[in-house]
Parts: C-alpha cells; structure tokens; sequence
C-alpha cells in the first residue's frame, strides 16, 4: 500500500507543484564532487536541529562520504532571528537550542567552498505516534520479527511520514516514507519490513523507531529515496527530488520528532 500511495500522490500533486521542486538528473559517469544536505530542525529540546554536510564523487560508485568541514551553516526562524550551527565533528553541524515550532517557516543557508545553498521547509502538525508493537512476519524464506507502529492519521489529505528504525544503537538503511492518500484520518498499521538479511531481529534486541511528520517537498525527497536503487539514507539515490537549492542534493526539513522503543521477546 505504501508504495501505490506514494506513487498516485506524487502523480497527482506533482504536477501542480512542479515549480517548487528540483529534479536532478545527475551524469552517472561524473567525478566532480557533489554536494549532500542532510538537514533538519526539529521540535524536540533532545534533539535540537542538525546538518550533515558531505562530498560524494560518483551516483554509482561505492557511496563513500567524504565530510564537508569548514562551513558556514545557519538556519533563521521566519524572519526573525538567525541561529548559528557550530561544526560538532566533522561534516556535522548542530545547534541544540533551536527547537522547531509547529507552522513557522526555517530558512538553511550553506556556505562551503565559495558555493551558497539554500532551502526552506515549514513544521507540519504533528500526529501523535501512539504505540509500537513487534510482530511474526513472512521474510527470507521464514518467520521473522518485524515491528509496527500505530497512529492516527488526522481527516484532511496532506500528511507525511518519515520512519526510521534503530536496532541496538545502529540505524537500520532502510528508508520508510508515507503519505495519507489511502489512509486519511483512519490508523496506520504498516509493519516496517526491512529488507536486508543482516538486519533480522532476535530476541532480546532494543529496537527504536523514529516517526518524523514531515512536509510534502521531504516527503517526495524520502520516497525517492525509498525507491532509489542505494537504498542507504547515507548514499546519493538516483534521480533524487531535492529542495536544496545550488549544486546539491539532500533535504532540509522542519519536522516533528517522536520516538518508540519495544524489546523483542
């Protein structure tokens, strides 16, 4: 269901935002090193609000990230005040303190190598991630572990979901990127499947879910993703829709963060 409603909705809306969004078709065979934006401000005083910043030579190679140190990164509220975001470690850039407000609008500026990037994204509402539950599902040729998480999605098209898993410390690659076409204000119950092997859950494992509610230029960004034959949130996708604006690609959003955790038994 993910997948046919993602499609339709980005077929649908698409089109009528074509002139908001960036499409990048990269030269598979470039060596030129390519900008990626990870950015996000959140609405939670533990996580605050981040940009990792990172070279990548090639769509097609290894995918390795080489971090981009020595930039100028700040985010400004609306029009109101400009937060800096001190480099932490290398390539990331955080600033604890600026915590994300439902409706207000936060503008990224990039400043690296002589280049200036861009990017805006307003805070959707956030819908409330009621519970998280493990379950028996059909995988690698057996009965595997998989875990579901429930929420309501409020009446009124227009909802995005970014989801995340985190096994015993380790963020899992798979990327989970919904919107609410089919669902609208009913409960979402998708069990996240994982798609690699070497991420089977066994008992006794911490596993943690992230649920960002996101807004439509990040979600259109995360289902590329999804879609993307990487399949690495640290690996550049084909073809990736991004709201960065300069020669990048990535995602900056505003998002609500919530997070679940539930031990396999």
């Amino acid at each position: 269901m993910k997948r046919i409603s993602s499609i339709f909705c980005v077929a649908l809306i698409g089109c009528l935002l074509q002139g908001c969004e960036k499409k990048i078709d990269l030269e598979l065979k470039t060596t030129t090193p390519i900008i990626v934006v990870d950015g996000r401000v959140t609405n939670s005083s533990s996580e605050g609000s981040v940009v990792a910043l990172s070279y990548t030579k090639t769509v097609k190679s290894d995918n390795s990230i080489v971090p981009l140190t020595g930039a100028t990164v700040t985010i400004q509220e609306g029009n109101g005040t400009v937060y800096s975001l001190p480099e932490v470690s290398n390539g990331v850039y955080r600033n604890a303190s600026l915590t994300g407000i439902v409706g207000k609008t936060y503008h990224l500026t990039v400043v690296a190598n002589g280049q200036t990037l861009t990017s805006s994204s307003t805070m959707p509402t956030m819908v409330a991630f009621d519970s998280l539950v493990a379950e028996d599902f059909p995988g690698f040729g057996k009965t595997i572990k998989v875990v579901t998480p429930f929420y309501n999605d409020p009446p009124g098209y227009g909802n995005q979901y970014n989801l995340s898993i985190i096994k015993n410390g380790k963020l899992i690659k798979d990327v989970f990127a919904y919107d609410d076409l089919f669902i609208d204000g009913k409960k979402a119950t998708f069990p996240l499947i994982y798609s690699r092997k070497a991420d089977e859950f066994k008992k006794g494992d911490l596993i943690e879910v992230v649920m960002n509610c996101i807004d439509h230029a990040n979600y259109k960004y995360w289902f590329s993703f999804s879609q993307s034959s990487t399949g690495s949130p640290q690996a550049v996708p084909d073809n990736p829709i991004s709201n960065i604006n300069g020669r990048a690609i990535g995602v900056f959003g505003a998002v609500t963060f919530q997070k679940r955790s539930i031990v396999i038994q």
